[in-house]
This record gives C-alpha cells, structure tokens and sequence, in this order.
C-alpha cells in the first residue's frame, strides 16, 4: 500500500512538473522533431520516363527510388500465365511534412503487355499534416480480370505522384513484387459467407511486454498475441509483423493510457492512427477511433478470417486482401498535430492483438508458398500464439527476471492533466522514472534514508 500511494504521489508530482511546463511561454513540442523516418531498405533502382529503357523489378526482391510530385515512374515484370502477381509501393513523405488529406498520395498500377489494366491501388493521406508511410499493390489475378492479364509476357508498372502537393520533396519509395504459386486443380471458390460482417473479438488484457516497433515493412519484429508496449515520438509510423493463419482474423487495438476522469480525450481521438497490411504490402484495413470520452485514445482494426476465395469477394478490397495466410503487418502513427502542442517527447502506447479462430489447412500450391513469402513457417505458427512469458498467467504482475515489473508499467503511464479552460495532455515520465528507481532500489538494497 505504501509503494502504491508513493506511486500515485509520484504521478501528482509529474501532473504539476508538467502543468508548470505547459504555462504560457513554455516551449513545447514543435510538430514532428525528432521523429524517425520510414528507413527504406533494398536495391537502388532509377525508374523510365516511360515504357521503353524502364528497368525490370525481379520477385522477391525490393527495390528503392524516389518520386517527386507529378512524376511518373515506369518499371517492367515478367509474369509467367499461372501465378497471381503483386506489385506493392510504399510511399515514404517525411514525418511533418506538409501533406493535404486525399490530396497527396500515389497511385500504383499493373499493365498487361497490351496496355490493359490489371490492378491498381491509390493510397492517399487520409488526414492534412500527419505525413505518414502510403503502401498498397496492384495485382493480377489469373482467372479474373481482362483476358490479355491471363498471358505471359512483360507486364509494365507504373508509380505516380499527385501533382500540386504542398510538400515539394521527394518521397522515398519501396517497391516489391511478390509471385503467389498456383493452387493445384484452380481456384477454390467464393468469398466465404460472413466473411466481413463477424463481431471483433476482445482484445486481450494483462501486463504490457516491451517491443520496439520497427522503422518499415522489413524490420518489423514479429507479435503473436498478447498485449505490447512501445515507445512513438509524434510523427513516427511504427511496425510490427504478425503471423495469420488460414481461418484466422487479426485484430488490434493501440491505444495512449489515459486518467479514466479526464473528459478531454474526445480532443485527442485521432492522436493514433493505424493500418494492417497483407503479407504482400496489400492495405487489409485501415483503423477507426473506437475511444468515448473519458476514455483512452485509441483506434482498433479487425480484419475478416483468411480465404483464399477472399480475392473473388464483391464486398470490397478489405475483404479482397485477406487472400493469403503469412506475416500480415500493423502500422500504428502518432499523429503530431493532435499530440504536438502537448508532448515534447515520445509517448507510451500499448498494442492488444488478437489472432482469433483455428487455424485451418489451406489450399495445396505448386511450389512452396513460404519461399515467396506468403505462408507460415513453424516458428511463425509459436509466435502467434501467446507471447510464452505471458501465456501462464494474464494478471501475473513479474516478468521474467524483473522482480520489478510494476515499476517498469509505471514508466509507461502517460498522465493527463487540465490547464486553464481548455484540457491538454501532459507527459511526466520523469518523476515517474524517480519514483521507479526509488521502489527498485528499497527492493534490492532496503529503504533509503529519507524514504
């Protein structure tokens, strides 16, 4: 009883650090400094001006150029008259870049040798001022489509920038052709039925486990279920794998902690943002704000189970996506101009995932579907179940080796406090992190004088 009131002591304390930080002429955040940009990793490659000379993107392998607004980048793939195909950029702008929503974005698409369209995708900025990382692909399908995306041949790609944005940079991007085998004895059916409209399960509880998000698609640490933590500065996209089977559903919640009496949050709804991808960059679903008032900010994603006949689904792309089991994505972004005015540092959030429903055997390929990325290998299918330390006990308060697991969660609390007429966030992590090492210490060495 006696840590906790020194605990609660400690957040009164950061309350009124930060209330006198955020008086009238105090500096505080500016925008997105600081942040860490999508790191691109791959092949340099200079896309054509147009068809001709246009250089060819082999599968498996990513590929990194820049695009500045009004330009159009050609590339070129050989597709064979059996596998579906799909072409993914990612379109880096950098964080705190001036964007405006559904202005900015590029447009990626897939032509067959004829000229006909295959695929196409247009990831837009969905909110002015949050620069964030754009990714989506263009695909063809072997038996839909128009019939000259059936033949083998080279196909061109084409990446395009809006023009007229108000951010005159170029944007770095990541580009990626992934092959899927073909299926033995063709395609395998419809959509399943229901397969968009079943409730979200519940996100799970229990203690928050650390792991850093990562800088892009290839450096994403791998999350089964369970409940992280992480660290986002205002503006920063981070990324995290997640192993989904055949049968399975994805869902998650990230969500910033927040006094359950603070009736401010309606104001920081859409201080996350997140996004789930499929194993080939494909966007599965983007989250929706799912926080009332006096509530934590927070955003939630659920996707529909895995099928292969998703891709023959009329309910739409988020259904189309989840075609394929493997590494599907999370990309969760702090937005700075819902959080700038308030933080001048990186902010705690905390991830609930949930992979729900039983696996279930999928379709029999040609090849193995692992060797081009799609699939689960055996150490992904450990990984989307629990995290193996949290799997005993969900409301075990001690991790493995800390003996001081409570102080840690204190570390990642972020307190809220009202300032004048209007309610802002503050961030007190310092006299948090005081009382964390006083706690630690009386654990280890006794009571210190003064205590």
């Amino acid at each position: 009883m006696k840590d906790r009131r020194k605990v609660r002591a400690g957040l009164a304390a950061a309350v009124a650090l930060c209330a006198v930080a955020a008086a009238p002429g105090t500096s505080l955040a500016d925008g997105a400094a600081g942040a860490r940009a999508y790191e691109t990793r791959g092949t340099r490659i200079d896309g054509a001006e147009g068809e001709p000379g246009a250089p060819s993107l082999a599968a498996g392998r990513t590929y990194v150029d820049s695009i500045g607004p009004g330009e159009k980048r050609y590339y070129g793939v050989t597709l064979d008259t059996k596998s579906a195909a799909y072409v993914s950029a990612v379109a880096a702008p950098r964080p705190g870049a001036e964007v405006a929503s559904y202005r900015d974005g590029v447009k990626v698409t897939l032509e067959s040798p004829d000229g006909a369209i295959c695929g196409t995708a247009s990831p837009k900025v969905e909110t002015s001022g949050v620069a964030y990382p754009l990714a989506d692909y263009a695909s063809r399908q072997t038996d839909s489509g128009p019939a000259s995306c059936h033949q083998a041949g080279r196909y061109a790609v084409t990446v395009e920038r809006q023009d007229g944005s108000p951010d005159p940079e170029r944007w770095p991007v990541e580009l990626r052709l992934m092959v899927e085998p073909p299926v033995k004895g063709g395609a395998t059916g419809a959509a399943p039925e229901g397969s968009s409209s079943t409730p979200p399960p519940e996100p799970p509880e229990g203690t928050a486990w650390p792991r850093s998000g990562g800088r892009g698609f290839t450096d994403a640490p791998t999350l089964g279920t369970g409940v992280w933590s992480d660290e986002i500065t205002p503006g920063e996209t981070h990324f995290y794998r997640v192993p989904v089977d055949w049968g399975q559903r994805l869902s998650a919640v990230a969500e910033m902690s927040a006094d359950g009496k603070d009736q401010s949050t309606r104001l920081l709804d859409r201080a996350l943002s997140m996004h789930a991808y499929n194993p080939a960059r494909g966007l599965a679903k983007r989250g929706t704000p799912a926080a009332q008032d006096g509530e934590s900010p927070r955003t939630q994603v659920t996707t529909a189970p895995v099928a292969y006949g998703n891709r023959y689904a009329n309910t739409g792309s988020t259904v189309r996506a989840m075609s394929f089991s493997g590494g599907y994505f999370l990309a969760v972004t702090l937005n700075p101009p819902q959080v700038a005015p308030h933080l001048n540092t990186s902010v705690p959030v905390v991830l609930r995932v949930r992979v729900a429903g039983a696996a279930r055997g999928g379709p029999s390929y040609d090849k193995d579907p692992v060797e081009s990325g799609f699939g689960l290998t055996a150490a992904d299918r450990r990984a989307a179940k629990r995290h193996p330390d949290a799997a005993a006990d969900d409301d075990r308060m001690e991790g493995p080796g800390s003996g001081i697991a409570d102080s840690k969660a204190a570390l990642r609390v972020v307190g809220y406090a009202g300032i004048g007429t209007g309610t802002a966030l503050v961030l007190g992590l310092g006299v948090w992190t005081y009382a964390a090492r006083r706690r630690a210490s009386s654990q280890r060495y006794g009571p210190p004088s003064g205590w």
